[in-house]
């Protein structure tokens, strides 16, 4: 289903910013955030698998009430599609994971300083800060994974009926749960296991595109019903 490709685009799309943006950060004195072997985990280990799991998504209920894709004037991929993943989604992604970044212990006091120079005290308060970042972007694509699977249809009505994709969701938490508390992958991977309420933090991004997706898709709803009531008084006085 074309639909469902296009949601797996729009998935895949959304960690992007997120991604590349500590890159950038680095540049101005911002302590690592973001390495690329973590960058990795989440294309390679966690993403690439959920996006596949894409095709097995059911259908939205209103999907037959909508008109068919004409395949030369709507592209799969058009400037909604790059809005949507890269100055929506992904925008409320990165703002989370500096957010939680930024109130890690001691990250601010490394600002500005290359990590050559870093005592091991401070290396580990770095690794903590990658931890909790790293952490934040998993929690985030898995809110991108859930609000994607539907375009106007409420997420507590449509529910999640593809366990597929359910098991991803899974796989991903557990991998980066791996990734930041098991010994060999802290040193691997250079984290360090994160507090509960650290980690509690680490949701603000999932909470955050939950809920304004519920408000966004609402909208979308009330629209669509207020255009067909308009469209109904409109029949009824042609008759």
């Amino acid at each position: 289903c074309s639909e469902n490709l296009k949601k797996s685009i729009m998935y895949t799309l959304c960690s992007k910013i997120p991604q590349v943006m500590p890159t950038f950060a680095e540049l101005l004195g911002v302590p690592t955030a973001l390495t690329v072997a973590q960058v990795l985990l989440i294309d390679i280990g966690t993403d690439i698998w959920t996006a596949i799991a894409y095709a097995f998504q059911p259908a939205e209920a209103s999907l037959m009430s909508e008109k068919p894709r004409h395949p030369l004037r709507e592209r799969m991929v058009d400037w909604r599609v790059l809005v949507y993943s890269y100055f929506y989604i992904g925008m409320i992604q990165m703002a989370s994971c500096w957010f939680v970044f930024f109130n890690m212990p001691h990250i601010l006091d490394l600002m500005h300083k290359h990590s050559s120079v870093y005592s091991f005290e401070e290396t580990h308060w770095n690794y903590a800060g990658m931890a909790a970042y790293y952490w934040t972007l998993v929690l985030g694509q898995l809110g991108a994974a859930m609000v994607t699977t539907t375009t106007r249809t409420s997420l507590l009505s449509y529910g999640l009926p593809n366990k597929w994709l359910n098991v991803c969701f899974v796989f991903e938490v557990l991998l980066a749960a791996t990734i930041i508390y098991s010994g060999p992958c802290q040193r691997l991977f250079k984290t360090e296991p994160l507090t509960a309420a650290q980690a509690l933090l680490g949701c603000t991004g999932l909470v955050t595109i939950l809920f304004v997706e519920e408000i966004r898709k609402a909208f979308l709803r009330w629209g669509d019903n207020r255009r067909e009531a308009k469209e109904a008084l409109l029949l009824i006085d042609e008759q």
